[in-house]
């Protein structure tokens, strides 16, 4: 079977119509690819299917979330892989073969992702690392990095380990989705490659409209709060969540007073969000914040 045969792309997008052409122009047209609109914009969806033959689109009909949006997608996938991208990602040409290769040469893999690179720094992004402390970043012979989590704009798993630790939790709209999906990896003993010569670029921020920045800016602020706290005590426990997350909390309180003293209108509501989305949290309420976007 070819390599392309064995692999599916996700891609969830939310207000990304100025940059979803130059993604897929971006991909060989090989690939199957589905997308996963988080609305009703149905004329948006059906334009795209027209223009790339090898694309398949679907409506959530409302903002669903990342983790939610992206279930959709995988519970229609056929093949042996997925793999599950950001419309401001840019995988370089090779990327998607070279981790095909890499999970098919380690048994113990359960995620494998491109090492990323960001517009704004040529250099490598060092977001990944360890739920133990006392690990070491080593390479191996063939250039991959064994880690047990990573903030990945682009990552594969095989669609049988979906069926084993189960799908994104449909409880996180956004932020924690994938390290929570990732210490489930981790609790099944699998490991998460990272290959350093398959290599893609991350614009960091532009999957949405740079217009509605500041509207993203707030959802992702009330959900870090919300979704970090959800997330230590689904895998620890509440005490454990509230000792982790309330200095936190008090910090963003703080800095919440000083900017309405200082004025800052943005910065106060986007610190007041972040209290707001820990004490819902705390008080085991749904996380129901959504951007205010037309």
């Amino acid at each position: 079977m070819s390599l392309e045969n064995k692999i599916t792309v996700i891609i969830v997008t939310f207000k990304s119509q100025h940059i979803i052409e130059r993604c897929l122009d971006n991909l060989d047209s090989k690939f199957n690819i589905i997308l996963i609109e988080n609305s009703n914009d149905v004329n948006f969806t059906n334009n795209l299917e027209k223009k790339y033959k090898n694309l398949k689109c679907y409506n959530t009909g409302y903002d669903a979330g990342f983790g939610p949006a992206l279930n959709v997608g995988i519970e229609k996938v056929q093949t042996e892989y997925i793999i599950s991208m950001n419309p401001d990602s840019f995988p370089e040409q090779g990327c998607f073969e070279k981790l095909i290769k890499t999970a098919e040469e380690y048994n113990e893999v359960g995620m494998v992702v491109p090492i990323t690179y960001t517009k704004s720094n040529s250099k490598e992004t060092k977001q990944y690392g360890y739920f133990e402390k006392n690990s070491h970043f080593v390479k191996d012979n063939k250039n991959n990095l064994l880690v047990d989590w990573v903030n990945g704009n682009v990552f594969l798993v095989k669609k049988n380990l979906i069926n084993e630790i189960g799908m994104f939790d449909k409880n996180i709209f956004s932020e924690f989705e994938e390290i929570d999906f990732q210490r489930r990896i981790y609790k099944v003993q699998k490991k998460i490659i990272i290959n350093f010569d398959a290599k893609s670029l991350h614009l960091e921020g532009k999957s949405a409209d740079p217009k509605f920045d500041f509207e993203m800016k707030c959802e992702t602020s009330w959900h870090h709060s919300w979704s970090m706290f959800y997330y230590y005590k689904k895998h620890w426990s509440f005490t454990y969540a509230f000792f982790k997350c309330f200095p936190y909390a008090i910090k963003n309180f703080l800095k919440a007073l000083f900017s309405l003293v200082k004025g800052n209108k943005k910065n106060f509501i986007i610190y007041k969000l972040m209290c707001l989305g820990f004490i819902v949290s705390v008080l085991n309420m749904r996380s129901s914040y959504r951007a205010e976007i037309d």
